[in-house]
Formats: C-alpha cells, sequence, structure tokens
C-alpha cells in the first residue's frame, strides 16, 4: 500500500498553511494598530429644497 500523497494534495495544504499565516498576521497588526478617535462632525445646515440660480449668486 502507498502512502505517498500526490502533487494536487500537497499544494492544497501549502495554500492552507500560508492562508492561516495570513490570517494570523492580519490578526495581529490589527491589534497592534490603535483606532483612530472619533471627530464629531460639524453640523452643516443647508435649506431643504433647491436654491433658484438668483439667490444662490446673490449669497
Amino acid at each position: 500500500m502507498d502512502e505517498g500523497w500526490s502533487d494536487a494534495e500537497i499544494r492544497a495544504l501549502r495554500e492552507r498553511i500560508a492562508m492561516e499565516r495570513r490570517r494570523a498576521e492580519r490578526k495581529t497588526v490589527a491589534r497592534r494598530k490603535q483606532p483612530r478617535p472619533l471627530v464629531p462632525r460639524r453640523e452643516v445646515r443647508r435649506p431643504a429644497g433647491t436654491i433658484s440660480r438668483r439667490r444662490r449668486l446673490a449669497s
């Protein structure tokens, strides 16, 4: 009985190991990165409707 691995099986195993490594690296990088502080948005007051061209140019 032959216990050898086929090329496809070896390739699949290597890919899975590489994906697990990448996932672990991303996790550590995400842990290292500090979250950005939330900055409150400035309120912008705009009229609800459309502005006529004459009024827009006057302001």
